[in-house]
């Protein structure tokens, strides 16, 4: 549209714009009501289509379900009248003969034997012996399952009609399975579901049913009976998910845009769905014709409205003439500073250009209070402290963004809020109301308050502000919430750290004391006053040349000028003046400030009188001392609680390959290593909480490991504190090695090196228990040399001593390395298997044995023939006692002797049979 188009649109008047403007709004609302009518009456009428549909559905499916269930219950019932004691056909033939009542619910009726051969048919006996069911699937079912089944719908073999097989299994009276008893129901039985094809709803609405599996087992069409619905779909098809319920209405739309309400519900008494569907188009007919009926009356109506409406209008805007001469009048004053702008040449046209004008004016004063507001609030917002202003309701009319660290409150959500809301009733009632009480009587206040925040406690400085009005009532106040917390802090620190000092200074054993530049005393502890005619109290502020006197002042001006020119300086002297006669040590420590500035200088002075006595005689004991452990053939250390060796003697020289002094002052842990400093660190741990501890350890030593005992003994100080360990390790190598030969006697047989009877007793132990938790089998085998006592007196017994450690190495070559062979004593050995799956494998290995002993021996350069015979006992599931099984071999390596020697039989727990 141009834009002369659009100012005479804009010149037509007010009242016919607003007439055309609720027309168009009448004819979209009336649009719209007649569409929710026709909508809400096409719901309702679904609603109440679905509801009959369903009602309608839920009865055929329950007739079906009974139909079923009464030819279930028929089948079973006559089941329990077939005889199963060996019948022949024609018994049965005649017992189904006395079953016509039966055909009014089965087209035939038929026994089979579990072959699936016909023994009996109620109709056409003449086709048994023609006909065999084994491999239908349903009849394999009622074979595998034993219980009542119905098939899959099927074509008939010799009717070729759809039909449905019935499956009821026969037992006899020990429960096993004779017969199979089948009942075949035609689909289009009339007694069945025949009605279902001609039931229609409405005029072209109809039911179809499908199983599981979508084949149709009942529809108006009798071509798709039996048909696949997923492979021929049914023009309004129900969808696969739906039998994932019992019961369901959806309306469903095929390929030509056609809608139909579907109703459907699953059978109880077989895996099938019967579904109705009914067109909507025939469904709401009755809308569509409601919907013309409405769309004349609406447009006779409209007509009518429009004539009012432009009359209603007229009327109703003579008030806005009136309205438009009084705006024209007040606006006079200021019409001239106003920019061209173009408006309606109507009533509204002069009422917005009035309103315009106005506008105006007050957008410029609100700009310029924005403006200030802002600035104040950009102000606020960035301080770090928390500003506020409270009426005297004491509600909230401002807060910066400090607010929210105050009391987890945005500004926004404080605004309107009263302090006790804001700050909890308890804090207000406790910190805050009686300062609020006095800043409302006019009182400016501020207190400090502790708070815990966050998890931590808070300092803040609170102060409270009136607001006056030009009465002098107090119209509220201002108030500002400082966090003084690390003020606080440092406060606290300062004030502790003072005390510290002072009581560190005056329980240190020393006078210590600060002297300024001018080389006078501004603090001294109380240790100044043990000397004689002093107060520290009377020091302050004093020369050192005023309190100590010239001779003394002269000894000393030297040391002082080094310190107050920046130097660390430390010496001893011989102090005489006022009597105090004794050897002191000066330490003075320079006080520099942040420019290089020297401002003073610490002074420290310790008595060492007691030490300068103590030297000597500690020079004569440490030589004494030192000579001594340096003599003993043992490891002698001192360690101190900073776990540093204080003390070492000569030894330690030879272990850590450093003289002596490379070895004190230093860490422990800068010399030991591995376990060696773990085992160190354990045993040094307990000593110094005053445990005596003993522990074995291995050392190298110039690349050569010994045995060593170390004993670590607390070292206590006159008051009773353990302030180092003292360490003593001893070489034990050769008392280890006489340990380790005499183990070694105590559990191995010294002839032949292997385990005697001790080490066999205690592993027999330990592979039975073994035995018996992994439920697997063991065997011990009892074994003797044969006829060696003709060896032992023939050839002597150095050459029967050669014949058992032959004999013993090759037991060892014949099995694995986890079983065991030891010697109990003489020419008798023991064999333990463990882990065995069969008895098979204990004859293996003794069958092995054997055939290793065929191998002449040579003793003494001369071949000699050596045989034994073996005794084998195997554990039983149930038994694998150590003792027991020993003892059984014992027996069975009698049977083998028995037997004429050079072999082995076999004995198992529970059992006195010899293999």
């Amino acid at each position: 549209m141009s834009s002369n188009r659009f100012i005479r649109f804009r010149d037509i008047s007010l009242k016919t714009r607003l007439t055309v403007a609720v027309a168009l709004f009448f004819l979209l609302s009336l649009a719209l009501l007649s569409w929710l009518a026709s909508s809400t009456s096409e719901k309702a009428l679904e609603k109440l289509i679905m509801t009959r549909q369903s009602g309608l559905i839920a009865a055929m499916a329950n007739e079906i379900d009974q139909k079923v269930e009464l030819r279930k219950n028929a089948l079973i019932l006559l089941a329990t009248e077939i005889g199963t004691d060996d019948e022949d056909k024609e018994k049965l033939q005649n017992l189904l003969m006395h079953q016509k009542s039966l055909g009014a619910l089965f087209d035939n009726i038929a026994i089979l034997d579990l072959n699936g051969e016909f023994l009996a048919l109620l109709n056409g006996a003449e086709e048994r012996g023609k006909v065999n069911l084994s491999g239908r699937d349903y009849f394999q079912e009622v074979i595998r399952q034993k219980k009542l089944l119905i098939s899959l719908p099927q074509k008939g073999s010799a009717s070729s009609r759809p039909l449905v097989v019935m499956c009821v299994p026969v037992f006899d009276d020990k429960g096993s399975m004779r017969y199979v008893l089948a009942g075949i129901i035609e689909l289009a039985q009339e007694s069945f579901l025949a009605d279902l094809a001609a039931t229609k709803i409405g005029g072209n609405g109809y039911i179809y049913v499908t199983t599981r599996q979508g084949v149709f087992v009942a529809h108006p069409d009798s071509n798709r009976i039996l048909a696949n619905s997923r492979e021929q779909p049914d023009t309004h098809q129900l969808p696969e998910t739906a039998f994932s319920v019992l019961e369901g209405n959806l309306i469903s739309r095929n390929h030509k845009n056609d809608a139909a309400i579907l109703s459907y519900r699953r059978l109880k008494s077989v895996d099938w769905m019967i579904t109705s569907a009914y067109p909507t188009s025939e469904a709401f007919i009755v809308i569509a014709e409601v919907r013309k009926d409405i769309l004349l009356a609406g447009s006779a109506l409209l007509v009518t409205l429009l004539l009012l409406g432009w009359w209603f209008m007229y009327w109703q805007l003579k008030p806005l003439q009136h309205l438009r001469q009084k705006v024209n009048r007040a606006a006079s004053d200021w019409i001239d500073t106003l920019k061209p702008n173009v408006y309606p040449k109507d009533e509204i046209g002069d009422l917005a250009k009035a309103f315009d004008d106005a506008m105006l004016n007050r957008r410029a004063a609100e700009a310029a209070l924005s403006a200030s507001e802002n600035k104040l609030r950009l102000i606020a917002d960035n301080m770090s402290a928390f500003i506020g202003y409270i009426d005297h309701n004491e509600k909230y009319t401002f807060a910066n963004k400090r607010i929210a660290h105050l009391s987890h409150m945005e500004p926004a959500a404080v605004i309107g809020k009263t302090m006790r809301e804001v700050a909890t009733p308890e804090i207000y009632d406790k910190l805050v109301k009686p300062h609020v009480v006095k800043v409302l009587n006019g009182e400016w206040t501020r207190y400090e308050r502790r708070i815990q925040r966050y998890g931590h406690w808070e300092w803040d400085r609170v102060t409270y502000a009136p607001d006056f009005s030009k009465s002098g009532k107090v119209e509220g106040f201002f108030v500002l919430v400082e966090d003084i917390t690390e003020f606080k802090r440092v406060q606290d620190d300062l004030i502790r750290s003072e005390q510290r000092v002072r009581t560190i200074t005056d329980n240190v054993p020393a006078m210590i004391a600060y002297i300024d530049a001018s080389e006078r005393y501004q603090f001294c502890n109380r240790n100044y006053s043990q000397i004689p005619g002093l107060e520290p109290e009377n020091i302050l502020g004093k020369s050192i040349l005023e309190v100590f006197g010239e001779a003394s002042y002269l000894e000393l001006k030297e040391k002082i000028q080094q310190a107050l020119h920046g130097e660390k300086v430390s010496f001893e002297r011989y102090a005489y003046e006022r009597d105090i006669k004794r050897y002191l040590q000066y330490e003075y420590v320079p006080d520099i400030n942040a420019d290089g500035m020297t401002t003073g200088y610490y002074s420290m002075v310790i008595d060492i009188t007691a030490r300068k006595q103590a030297e000597l005689k500690l020079a004569a004991s440490e030589g004494l001392l030192r000579t001594i452990a340096d003599n003993i053939p043992a490891f002698v250390s001192l360690i101190d609680t900073e776990n540093r060796y204080q003390f070492v003697n000569r030894p330690y020289e030879a272990w850590f390959n450093l003289p002596l002094t490379k070895i004190r002052c230093q860490p422990v842990s800068s010399l030991l290593s591995g376990t060696t400093l773990q085992e160190h660190l354990t045993h040094y741990q307990r000593a110094m909480t005053g445990e005596k501890t003993e522990f074995e350890t291995e050392i190298s030593i110039g690349g050569k490991t010994g045995h060593y005992h170390a004993t670590y003994v607390p070292q206590y100080d006159d008051s009773g504190q353990v302030v180092g360990v003292n360490t003593l390790i001893n070489d034990i190598s050769d008392a280890k090695a006489v340990e380790r030969q005499l183990l070694a006697l105590a559990r191995f047989d010294t002839l032949t090196g292997l385990p005697n009877r001790n080490q066999i007793n205690e592993r027999m132990e330990q592979a039975s228990a073994r035995s018996q938790r992994t439920g697997r089998l063991m065997s011990v085998m009892f074994l003797d040399v044969d006829k060696f006592k003709s060896i032992n007196d023939g050839l002597g017994h150095h050459a029967g001593d050669l014949v058992l450690q032959e004999f013993a190495s090759r037991l060892k070559h014949c099995i694995r390395q986890t079983d065991l062979a030891g010697r109990l004593a003489g020419d008798e050995f023991v064999i333990v298997l463990e882990g065995l799956n069969m008895h098979s494998e204990a004859d293996m290995v003794a069958s092995k044995i054997i055939q290793a002993m065929t191998l002449p021996f040579e003793i003494e350069g001369k071949p000699l023939m050596v045989t034994t015979s073996i005794g084998v006992a195997i554990s039983s599931e149930l038994n694998s006692n150590a003792g027991e099984m020993l003892k059984k071999a014992d027996e069975a390596l009698y049977l083998a002797k028995k037997a004429g020697r050079n072999n082995f039989k076999v004995l198992q727990l529970g059992a006195n049979t010899a293999a």
